[in-house]
């Protein structure tokens, strides 16, 4: 998953399903035409640059384009990746700025983030990568975004799934490589471990694949993040509801070479700046996010 592998830090996640499911939500972020990133207030105070970037006066963002709504193409026509929209690239966007320099985002393979942020070729990694142990065994991380994992399944829940328990000998589709694979083979090990069937775990490299599945009735539920749910429900009304819930303990981080002490403090002064000043809050707000998870920014 990711996003690790990429729930919602929501307005209001439940009065949104409600909304989704009656078919009364608004246009999903995917399908609204790209905008530019707010500036930072005319009153901010100015931010020193980082001086230890790979290539001087430019950052550079890796960044996996294939997860709405924080980030992704406006439309199947754009490829070029900074044309890019969502939370993410518009939050660079604007870091970049309060920065004064330019941004260039790379679209990267979800395995070959943090690979591409080791070996130079990009500053940042801001994709919606959660902050985990193994990473910063490899990388130092900025928190942005409080988070959560979601098992969704389709409207009227026919297999009556409630809590992690109910996923036992059941088919679910996840995203491959982040920490939702290793809470899911934990999970499955449970289950046989309690007598019960294993988990069929249907895994697939990309988010779209993953949540395909569950469209052409292959699996029984989808385990994924709450900003990737609940985007898919919006984008598809009345077909899907959330099973159950974990808990939102987890948190989106901005990743960044080891040892660049200032890259950590020009990212950190930015962020507080832009949340302060209303510029992420506004993002949030836009792509349907939970402002309040913001608070992840200290």
């Amino acid at each position: 998953m990711k996003r690790p592998p990429r729930l919602l830090p929501f307005l209001a996640f439940g009065a949104s399903l409600v909304v989704a499911c009656t078919g009364a939500a608004s246009p999903s972020p995917a399908a609204q035409s790209p905008v530019t990133s707010a500036s930072p207030s005319a009153a901010a105070s100015p931010i020193t640059a980082p001086t230890s970037l790979i290539k001087p006066g430019t950052v550079t963002d890796c960044v996996d384009i294939e997860y709405p709504p924080m980030e992704m193409f406006p439309s199947t026509s754009v490829t070029d990746p900074n044309m890019a929209v969502g939370f993410d690239v518009e939050g660079a966007q604007a870091v970049a700025k309060a920065w004064n320099l330019p941004l260039t985002v790379r679209n990267v393979g979800f395995d070959a983030l943090i690979p591409d942020l080791s070996a130079g070729r990009c500053d940042l990694v801001w994709t919606a990568l959660y902050i985990s142990d193994a990473r910063l065994k490899v990388a130092d991380a900025v928190p942005y975004m409080a988070t959560g994992w979601v098992v969704m399944v389709p409207t009227g829940n026919p297999k009556g799934i409630k809590t992690k328990d109910d996923l036992c000998g059941k088919k679910v589709s996840i995203q491959t490589g982040g920490q939702v694979e290793i809470e899911i083979k934990n999970a499955s090990q449970a289950c046989t471990t309690a007598g019960k069937g294993a988990i069929t775990i249907a895994g697939y490299p990309k988010v779209a694949d993953e949540f395909q599945q569950i469209v052409l009735g292959r699996v029984d539920a989808v385990w994924e993040t709450d900003t990737a749910v609940l985007n898919f429900q919006f984008t598809n009304p009345g077909k899907y509801e959330n099973a159950f819930a974990f808990p939102k303990d987890r948190t989106y981080g901005v990743y960044f070479q080891k040892n660049k002490a200032d890259v950590k403090t020009a990212l950190q002064a930015a962020l507080l700046q832009l949340k302060t000043d209303g510029t992420l809050g506004n993002l949030a707000t836009k792509y349907k996010l939970d402002p309040t998870s913001l608070d992840a920014i200290k």
